[in-house]
C-alpha cells in the first residue's frame, strides 16, 4: 500500500469518527449532583424516619437557600410518597453569603445536606420495601446561572426496630449542628422613616463578627446595606436596613450567624418578630462597631504593639528602669545577649502561665478577665510585700543575698534576670494599653492555640526591646559610664516603687475592712524592719539574730491574720447612685438618654489616669451634664460576675472599658487611653434632644 493511499484511508477514517461523535448528544457533566439519603437502614410503622438531599457542588458554584437574597431560587422538592406517608418542609442549616458584583446571595457551596422528616404510618407493613421518589429542582450559580433538576429514588425496608445509622449519619449530625437555635426574649423595632429595623434578644455568647440572613419571599432588606450590632449585658441588637415592603406591624424572620456560625467555631439563632414603630437609626458600619471581624493574626499584631507600649506604662517602667541599671552597670562584664534571652525567657514563661490558667479558670465555667488576680486582696497584698522588699532594697537598707535586683556582685545572675522578666510581668497586670483590650478579649474567646500565641507576643512586645539592647550591646553605647551617679539613681528608683506598694495599699482599702487593712500595713512595715536588721547583719553592724526572727514571725503572722475569713469585708449592701446595671441602662435608654459607662478598678492604673486627666475634669463633666449623659461607673475592684459577662459581651476580658450608648440604638466603643478631644467628639455626635 502505498504511502497517499494510507494517508487518504487515515483522512477517510477521522471524518467517519467525527460524523459518528456529532451524531451523539454530548452531555457535560452538571456542575451539582444531588443525590438522597437516609440517616438509618430501615424505617420504623409509626415513627419519623429522616432522608436528606445531599448536593454536592463542583468549585466556585453554589445553590440557594430557602431565602436566596437579591437574586435566585430557592432548592424545591416534590414528594411522591407511599400512601399514608408525610414529609416535612426543609430543615435548612444556617447558609453562606455569596458575592457576586453588587448582589448578596444566601446558599451553600462544597457539600450540603438538606434533611427532611418523613411521618411513617403505623400501617406501614413491616417487612415491605418502600420507594420514596422526589423531583428536584435547584438553580446553580457560579459565573453563570443554569437550572437543574433531577428525578431520585430511594428504596427504604419497613422494620420493626431500627437497623442502625447509615454512611450518610454523620452527614445528618453535622447538618443539624449547623441549624440555628430559636433566641430567647427577642423583639423588633421599625421605624417608617429610616426604614430601618432593629432586632433586639437575649445571649450571652461571645462573638467577633457576624451577619443577619433576612428571610422572606420580597427583598424585605437591603441585603447589601451596612449592619449593626450593639451589646448591652445579655442583650444584642442588631440594625438592618429595610425596604418599603417592610411595614410596622409585619412579621420580621431571619438567622443571626455568628463567627460563621456552629460548623466554623461559631454560633447560630433564629428569631421571628412583630415590628413595632419606633425610632431607629439607619445601621453603618465604623470602627467603633464591637467586635466586627477580628482575626487572629490581627488579634496577635495588636497584643504585640500593645506589649510594645506596655514598656512605658506607670506599672511596669518602675520595674524595667531596674534593667536599664543593670545595662549600665554589667554590660562590659557580662554575656548580654544570654541574659537578653534569659529575661525574655522569663517574660513568656510567665505570660503562659497566666494564659493557661486564665483558659483553664474560663474552661471550668468561671467568668475572668486580665488583671483577675488583682480581685484577690491576698494577691495585692502579696504584690504590696513584693514591692516594700524592692524599695528598702533600693534604698540600701539590705542586700539579697542570693538574686540582688539591683547594684552589687551578684546583679549579673541569670536568675536574677529570669525574676525581673515574671515581675515585669505581674507588674504589668494592672495595666491595659492601647490595642491589648480587643486583642486579649479576642484570645479569652478563640481557641487554645490562638490564645496562646495571643499571650506570646504579648510578652514578645513587652521583652522586644530589652531582648534588642541585650543581642546589640552597640546600641548601649548612647547610655553613661557607671559611676557615682548609680547610687543616687538607684535610690530615686525606690520612690515609684514606694508609690505603687502604697498605691496597692490604697487598692486593699477597697477590698478589705479596715482591721484587715491595718493588719496587712503592720505586717509590711514588720517586713521592713526584718530587712533593715538583716541589713545590718549583712554589713557587720549586728550580730544578734533573735530579733531578726521576731520581726519576720511577725510579719508572717500579720499577714495570715489579714488574710483570714474573719476580716473578710463583706458585700456592699447598698449601691450608690451612679453604679452600674444592665437594669440602669435599659432604664436610661428607654427614657430617651444617653448613657456613657466606665469599666474601671481600683487597681488598674489606665483607670485611674483616665479620671484624672479626663473624666473627673470639670469641663468633661459640664460635658455631659449638657448632652444629658447618665454617667455610670462599674467598678471590677472585686469581682462581679455581671461585670465580667458585660466586658465579654464586648470582646474585652479587662478594664478599661468605655461605652457610649446613644437611644437610637448605637452603641461606641472609646479607646482605653482617653484624651479630652475623644470624649467631646463622642458626645458631639449624640442625636439632639
Amino acid at each position: 500500500m502505498s504511502f497517499l493511499r494510507l494517508l487518504r484511508l487515515l483522512f477517510l477514517s477521522l471524518f467517519f469518527i467525527g460524523l459518528s461523535v456529532q451524531a451523539q448528544p454530548w452531555k457535560k457533566p452538571e456542575p451539582v449532583q444531588a443525590e438522597l439519603v437516609s440517616r438509618f437502614h430501615d424505617a420504623v410503622p409509626g415513627t419519623e424516619f429522616e432522608i436528606g438531599l445531599l448536593l454536592r457542588h463542583d468549585s466556585k458554584w453554589h445553590t440557594y437557600w430557602k431565602s436566596t437574597g437579591d437574586t435566585g431560587l430557592p432548592t424545591r422538592i416534590q414528594w411522591s410518597l407511599p400512601q399514608g406517608w408525610h414529609a416535612s418542609e426543609i430543615l435548612w442549616p444556617t447558609p453562606d453569603v455569596f458575592k457576586i458584583g453588587d448582589l448578596v446571595n444566601y446558599g451553600y457551596g462544597d457539600e450540603v445536606l438538606l434533611p427532611v422528616r418523613i411521618s411513617v404510618p403505623a400501617s406501614a407493613k413491616v417487612g415491605s420495601v418502600q420507594d420514596i421518589k422526589a423531583e428536584v429542582s435547584w438553580l446553580m450559580c457560579a459565573d453563570q446561572c443554569v437550572p437543574g433538576k433531577a428525578s431520585l429514588t430511594l428504596a427504604v425496608q419497613v422494620a420493626d426496630k431500627d437497623g442502625g445509622a447509615t454512611k450518610a449519619s454523620t452527614l445528618f449530625e453535622a447538618s443539624h449542628t449547623a441549624m440555628p437555635s430559636p433566641l430567647s426574649d427577642a423583639s423588633g423595632v421599625f421605624d417608617p422613616k429610616t426604614h430601618a429595623v432593629r432586632v433586639t434578644f437575649k445571649s450571652t455568647e461571645p462573638f467577633h463578627h457576624f451577619y443577619v440572613f433576612a428571610e422572606g419571599d420580597d427583598s424585605v432588606v437591603v441585603y447589601g446595606a451596612p449592619q449593626s450590632v450593639s451589646r448591652s449585658a445579655d442583650k444584642i441588637s442588631v440594625t438592618l436596613q429595610g425596604t418599603d415592603e417592610l411595614k410596622a406591624g409585619s412579621q420580621f424572620s431571619g438567622v443571626f450567624a455568628a463567627d460563621g456560625g456552629p460548623l466554623k467555631g461559631g454560633w447560630a439563632g433564629s428569631f421571628s418578630v412583630p415590628l413595632e414603630s419606633g425610632t431607629v437609626a439607619a445601621p453603618t458600619v465604623s470602627d467603633d462597631t464591637p467586635q466586627t471581624g477580628l482575626s487572629s493574626w490581627l488579634a496577635v499584631a495588636m497584643a504585640f504593639i500593645g506589649g510594645l507600649i506596655l514598656n512605658v506604662m506607670p506599672c511596669v517602667f518602675p520595674v524595667l528602669s531596674l534593667k536599664i541599671l543593670s545595662l549600665v552597670q554589667d554590660r562590659q562584664r557580662i554575656n548580654l545577649p544570654l541574659h537578653g534571652v534569659v529575661f525574655t525567657l522569663g517574660v513568656l514563661l510567665t505570660m503562659l502561665v497566666l494564659a493557661g490558667v486564665l483558659i483553664a479558670v474560663k474552661s471550668a465555667g468561671i467568668s475572668v478577665g486580665w488583671g483577675f488576680q488583682l480581685q484577690s486582696p491576698i494577691f495585692v497584698a502579696s504584690l504590696a510585700v513584693i514591692f516594700a522588699a524592692i524599695s528598702v532594697n533600693l534604698l540600701g537598707w539590705f542586700e539579697f543575698s542570693c538574686v540582688r535586683v539591683s547594684g552589687g556582685s551578684y546583679s549579673n545572675s541569670l536568675l536574677n534576670c529570669f525574676a525581673t522578666g515574671v515581675l515585669a510581668v505581674v507588674a504589668a497586670s494592672p495595666c491595659t494599653a492601647p490595642f491589648m483590650g480587643a486583642a486579649l478579649g479576642y484570645a479569652l474567646t478563640a481557641s487554645i492555640r490562638e490564645s496562646i500565641f495571643v499571650f506570646l507576643a504579648l510578652g514578645l512586645g513587652m521583652s522586644l526591646p530589652w531582648l534588642v539592647l541585650s543581642l546589640f550591646p552597640v546600641l548601649t553605647a548612647w547610655m553613661p559610664k557607671p559611676g557615682a551617679w548609680m547610687n543616687v539613681f538607684r535610690k530615686l528608683m525606690a520612690i515609684p516603687m514606694l508609690l505603687t506598694m502604697i498605691w496597692l495599699l490604697w487598692v486593699l482599702s477597697q477590698q478589705v475592712s479596715f482591721t484587715a487593712l491595718v493588719l496587712y500595713i503592720a505586717a509590711v512595715i514588720s517586713l521592713c524592719v526584718c530587712l533593715f536588721l538583716y541589713g545590718k547583719l549583712q554589713f557587720s553592724l549586728l550580730t544578734a539574730k533573735l530579733p531578726i526572727v521576731l520581726s519576720a514571725a511577725c510579719a508572717v503572722l500579720l499577714f495570715a491574720a489579714a488574710s483570714s475569713p474573719l476580716f473578710r469585708q463583706p458585700d456592699a449592701a447598698v449601691q450608690a447612685a451612679d453604679a452600674w446595671s444592665p437594669q440602669a441602662v435599659e432604664n436610661a435608654l428607654k427614657a430617651g438618654k444617653p448613657v456613657f459607662v466606665d469599666f474601671t478598678a481600683s487597681w488598674c492604673v489606665t483607670c485611674q489616669a483616665n479620671k484624672i486627666a479626663v473624666l473627673d475634669r470639670e469641663d468633661i463633666r459640664k460635658a455631659f451634664k449638657q448632652h444629658g449623659v447618665v454617667f455610670l461607673v462599674a467598678d471590677w475592684t472585686n469581682q462581679n460576675p455581671d461585670i465580667t459577662q458585660a466586658l465579654e459581651s464586648f470582646g474585652r476580658s479587662g478594664v478599661p472599658l468605655y461605652i457610649l450608648y446613644s437611644p437610637d440604638g448605637k452603641t461606641t466603643v472609646l479607646p482605653e487611653l482617653l484624651t479630652k478631644n475623644i470624649v467631646i467628639e463622642a458626645l458631639d455626635k449624640l442625636p439632639s434632644n
